[in-house]
């Protein structure tokens, strides 16, 4: 029950269809079921040689009515159902991608792509086909079952008894069958997330694939993770078809004994309260087996209620996962003025410290950079200062407010940030920039393009502005970076935030876009992490990092003048 019930948050708005699916299988069924029993009523009228016409017609009548009734309801019963499983669907699908938005950046981050792609589409369709489609053939059997119950007990009680005394021999058998492969199940549903993130990742990452020449080595790798996802379907499946053929033995062991006693009653004429007669015996037999059908039905839908079980138990798991924690309060009011990081802590690995008692007090207007070698921090400080993360010791704060106080979207509201990965998605090069500010006039557009020196190739595209273009529509990375620059500068923030931002882009573009970021930032703060040393020597600070700590700092010319750390790293690129 505890299963069932988890199942509740995303049945919103789908009670009443519950209800009168519920009610078209009762109509469906039970038109169903009437029928053997009128049909054994008019062979006890021919056996006996003794036919009444008026009733005789009646029946036949009845039996015509009924078939139409129960195809018409049957009709509405299927309809209902698939429009019940699609709006679960629906709800489901949505509650995994609101959740996957509302998640920590560390959750994203400790998990494989792959998977939570595998999650939101296959272990959906899972839940859709097994649950959904399960339940309904589920709560349908029990329908028949109870139906053919009370017509078997009506004709002769004693030999309903007798089925009924054997029917959990045929329980038993599916239930034990289906707790065993359970955990065969869940270790498939697992091995099909390793398969799809295991690719996703090669497919991601084609070029350095075979840049590397290592696609022997990376299919030698698959092979490993497709033959444990082999193995592993292979006894779930095995496990399944056990079900059925158990089930079906003992439910030809019941039809014989109903066969047999039934035929001694006639025979010897037993009385047991009720008149029983040949065609009694033979809508009993038809009722033996319809009884028994929900039962191989239900049977072969436990397997696919296991596996669908498995994907839900996946699903539900992200979607009550730790959200993006937000327990600030407090907005900026007005323009923020200054950034402290006083005393930063950070590691994501206890076993190794990222950033080691950073302090930085960054003023409005104000320029600075931060350099050093990969790994040194400085990616990791634009996390901690965003609140993707928060460290274990010390804060950020903004206008001397600490910035786990303050409300996160509020804050990040005045933040613009430039990464070195490009977002595009699949839409118009003019949807693609005012995304972020959907509200904005053309004009406001075209004029972000311009500054971010992108308008020139945007106008040679063959539709302009309206060109549909997507990640991977053929534009390049340096044509996909001033995009996302444009969309920026149409918010035009307080705060501006440069992640590796031109690393993509060519020199000749790189002159000209440093022109229009140098008047989007004219009287911002910003905070530009840069190995192209080029791109920061007018900075008003100059931030030197090493293994997550400071150790030089001050303007271009100062630096150099140290014959430090910066200075070696400039002559470097440039000597």
């Amino acid at each position: 029950m505890k299963k069932f019930s988890s199942l509740k948050p995303y049945l919103t708005g789908c009670l009443w269809i519950i209800i009168v699916s519920l009610c078209c299988a009762l109509v469906a069924t039970g038109s169903k079921l009437m029928i053997p029993f009128l049909a054994g009523k008019l062979i006890n009228q021919l056996a006996a040689g003794n036919v009444d016409e008026a009733k005789f017609r009646l029946y036949l009548e009845i039996m015509f009515i009924l078939v139409g009734s129960g195809t018409l309801f049957r009709y509405a019963f299927d309809y209902l159902t698939t429009l019940l499983g699609q709006k679960v669907i629906k709800n489901l699908r949505n509650s995994l991608f609101k959740a996957y938005q509302e998640a920590p950046i560390s959750y994203i981050d400790q998990h494989r792509q792959g998977d939570l792609v595998l999650r939101l589409v296959n272990d959906i369709e899972n839940v859709q086909t097994g649950l959904v489609a399960g339940f309904a053939a589920f709560y349908d059997g029990i329908i028949a079952i109870l139906f053919t119950l009370g017509f078997m007990a009506s004709l002769n009680w004693a030999l309903a008894l007798i089925v009924v005394l054997l029917t959990p021999i045929s329980m038993l058998i599916s239930r034990k069958v289906s707790k065993f492969n359970s955990k065969y199940f869940k270790a498939q549903a697992k091995s099909s997330g390793e398969v799809m993130a295991f690719a996703s990742e090669s497919l991601t990452n084609s070029e350095t694939v075979t840049t590397l020449d290592i696609a022997s080595l990376r299919e030698k790798d698959f092979d490993q993770v497709n033959s444990a996802y082999r193995q592993n379907t292979f006894k779930a499946a095995f496990g399944a078809s056990l079900i059925n053929p158990s089930t079906r033995l003992v439910n030809a062991i019941i039809n014989a004994a109903v066969i047999a006693i039934g035929s001694v009653f006639l025979i010897n004429k037993v009385n047991v309260g009720v008149v029983f007669l040949v065609g009694d015996l033979s809508a009993f037999l038809t009722y033996a087996a319809n009884y028994m059908q929900p039962f191989n039905e239900i049977s072969d839908v436990v397997t696919e209620i296991d596996y669908a079980f498995a994907s839900f138990k996946r699903i539900d798991d992200a979607v009550h996962l730790e959200r993006d924690v937000n327990r600030g309060q407090e907005v900026v009011k007005g323009k923020i003025e200054t950034l402290k990081a006083d005393n930063l802590h950070f590691s994501y690995d206890p076993s190794r410290e990222i950033i080691k008692g950073f302090s930085l007090d960054i003023f409005q207007g104000h320029k600075v950079a931060l350099v050093g070698p990969t790994g040194c921090g400085k990616t990791t400080l634009i996390n901690l200062l965003l609140r993707f993360y928060d460290p274990q010791k010390g804060a950020f704060y903004a206008n001397a407010i600490s910035t786990q106080d303050l409300e996160k979207k509020a804050f990040r509201s005045h933040v613009g940030m430039v990464l070195q990965d490009t977002w595009i998605f699949s839409g118009s090069v003019y949807d693609n920039i005012a995304y972020a500010k959907p509200e904005a006039s053309k004009e406001e557009v075209y004029a972000a393009a311009q500054k971010a020196q992108a308008a020139g190739f945007i106008e040679r595209l063959p539709q302009g502005y309206d060109t549909l273009i997507s990640d991977s529509s053929g534009l390049s990375i340096g044509e996909k970076q001033l995009l996302c620059v444009a969309r920026v500068m149409l918010l035009e923030p307080e705060i501006v935030i440069l992640d590796e931002a031109t690393s993509a882009i060519d020199i000749r573009t790189e002159s000209l876009l440093s022109k229009s970021f140098d008047e989007l930032m004219k009287g911002k703060t910003s905070l530009v992490v840069a190995h192209r040393l080029s791109t920061i020597a007018g900075s008003d600070l100059i931030v030197a990092m090493k293994e997550g700590e400071i150790i030089e700092m001050g303007n271009h010319q100062e630096l150099l003048a140290k014959k430090g750390f910066y200075s070696s790293l400039y002559e470097a690129q440039f000597h």
